[in-house]
């Protein structure tokens, strides 16, 4: 599932791309994906120009000019930019289970569930397998928009994002803290691969229950967290199976992952094999010498 440095590697390249292109016309093919309302974005979206786009955690917002465009990209979700001047890639290179994967640019296919045209030429494709993903339409209003995502947790690249918060986003809980870091309430955008990298560079067991982390190690956490989440984005995301940025290109961080997918691998840091367990029902990568259990 895309995490928020592969969203943000997203809303970069279409800042890039997209602003101040009007779209002409949508195509849409009806899915769970569009359960909210798919006739609203079907009726609204033409006419439509881009002006900017945000984040919010793993969530996508594309400022319209008079709609909020919110795009959650599920499993196996990829939002790419078709140019008019660039060839499609001439054959798909297809995962036998996830489909797409390494290809730059491509036509239409059957996962393609919206396909905007904009009036230059240009292509907005939302291609989704499986079919996990989200897209909604909201009225371009600040207070709303707030109120939306009002059960998410620290957005870790803002200014909201202080040691005192996140600590009082901890105290009395007791679960255990990778749980608690898949929630999203504590803090936005984080999931399985850099919940468990964060705790590798924190020292931490995922396991280890939250209530009983001491404060220097709840503040290496604290640290950790944005620490792990711009190196995603800096490597352009980690592409494991289905994730293209915008412009239909794979991202390396999978290269630079400490920890995550690398079981009987030695650890970076004192050469223990890694090992794998299942935490909240996803596999969790961790290192037994490094992180002790608590």
């Amino acid at each position: 599932m895309p995490e928020l440095p592969e969203v943000e590697t997203i809303r970069r390249g279409l800042e890039q791309r997209l602003p101040g292109g009007r779209i002409r016309e949508v195509e849409l093919r009806p899915c769970r994906v569009f359960r909210d309302d798919p006739e609203l974005l079907s009726q609204q979206l033409p006419g439509q120009r881009f002006e900017s786009f945000r984040r919010r955690g793993k969530f996508l917002i594309i400022e319209l000019s008079d709609w909020f465009w919110i795009v959650h990209l599920g499993m196996t979700g990829q939002l790419t930019v078709r140019l008019p001047e660039r060839p499609d890639s001439p054959r798909f290179l297809r995962h036998p289970a996830t489909g797409l994967q390494r290809v730059r640019q491509h036509a239409p296919d059957r996962h393609t569930h919206l396909h905007a045209l904009l009036e230059d030429g240009r292509e907005l494709l939302y291609r989704d397998v499986r079919k996990f993903g989200r897209q909604l339409l909201l009225p371009r209003d600040e207070d709303r928009l707030r109120s939306h995502f009002a059960h998410l947790g620290l957005e870790p690249f803002g200014e909201e994002y202080r040691w005192e918060a996140f600590r009082g986003r901890l105290d009395g809980r007791k679960l255990a803290i990778k749980s608690l870091l898949l929630q999203q309430n504590v803090v936005a955008g984080v999931g399985n691969i850099y919940a468990d990298e964060a705790l590798f560079e924190a020292r931490i067991h995922p396991c280890s229950r939250v209530h009983r982390l001491r404060r220097y190690e709840q503040k290496r956490l604290f640290e950790a967290i944005p620490e792990v989440l711009r190196r995603g984005v800096r490597f352009g995301g980690t592409t494991l199976r289905d994730y293209l940025d915008s412009d239909g290109q794979q991202g390396t961080n999978q290269d630079e992952l400490r920890v995550y997918g690398r079981p009987e691998e030695p650890c970076p840091r004192c050469g223990t094999p890694i090992e794998k367990i299942v935490v909240s029902q996803r596999g969790t990568h961790y290192c037994p010498q490094c992180q002790r259990r608590r």
